[in-house]
């Protein structure tokens, strides 16, 4: 029997919505108060979604504790109480939105899922994010996720 497995983190980080593309009024007039000149900050709250099998030995269909541990070394550690401008390399020139930041965790999990989890093992199917109660976004596993200019992922087949 195969399922889908979700499992839900959180981390505080800080961010300014402004594009150097943009003036400043459009950006003021895109981005809102979110453009405030000093950030402004969100407790996001991230699901990870895999697929996989249910072992018949354990009844599990993926490693809790190896999902965590992917999670804190990939999204949480790194990104947990950084203001996302400017800590952060990914986001220099790029604008720090939810649309993005998904789609840099999708990066990340995917940069370190080999090395936890083995072929055949659980498949990573989705990413979503919270923002805000009302601002969610999610990104299904496919290989051509990325930030706007950054170029696909390619998948990685041998």
């Amino acid at each position: 029997m195969t399922v889908l497995v979700s499992r839900k983190y959180r981390f505080p980080a800080s961010h300014r919505l402004h594009s150097a593309l943009l003036s400043e009024e459009e950006n003021r007039a895109t981005y809102g108060k979110c453009n405030n000149p000093h950030g402004h900050g969100h407790d996001y709250e991230v699901e990870i979604t895999v697929r996989g099998a249910v072992d018949e030995v354990t009844g599990r269909a993926v490693d809790l504790a190896a999902l965590d541990r992917l999670a804190e070394e990939q999204i949480l550690k790194p990104l947990r109480y950084r203001n996302l401008n400017e800590e952060v390399p990914s986001f220099q020139g790029v604008v720090p939105t939810t649309e993005n930041l998904a789609a840099e965790l999708d990066r990340r999990l995917r940069a370190g899922w080999g090395g936890v989890f083995c072929a055949g093992g659980p498949v990573y199917e989705k990413l979503r994010i919270w923002e805000t109660e009302r601002n969610i976004c999610e990104i299904l596993s496919a290989p051509t996720a990325t930030r706007v200019g950054e170029a696909p992922i390619q998948e990685d087949n041998g």
